[in-house]
């Protein structure tokens, strides 16, 4: 795993966590079915990262943050 999908995947779950990736996903006016069918997640799965129930890891994670377009912060 790169250094860049290691940021992706911490700032997805800061975006979760926030609640920021259920409001991106809302704007973007797309489903939970219709995400979690980009990402390769089910649609409950998807349900409990928003929710902080648990946690995505590795390429779902990237998948996720690319998919929401979710950039991650420069230092």
């Amino acid at each position: 795993m790169s250094p860049d999908d290691l940021r992706r995947i911490s700032a997805i779950r800061m975006a979760a966590a926030s609640g920021e990736a259920r409001d991106k996903r809302r704007e973007l006016r797309l489903t939970l079915k219709e995400v979690a069918a980009a990402v390769g997640a089910s649609p409950s799965s998807l349900h409990r990262w928003e929710h902080g129930q648990t946690t995505p890891r590795g390429a779902l994670a990237v998948r996720w943050a690319k998919v929401l377009g979710i950039k991650t912060k420069v230092s």
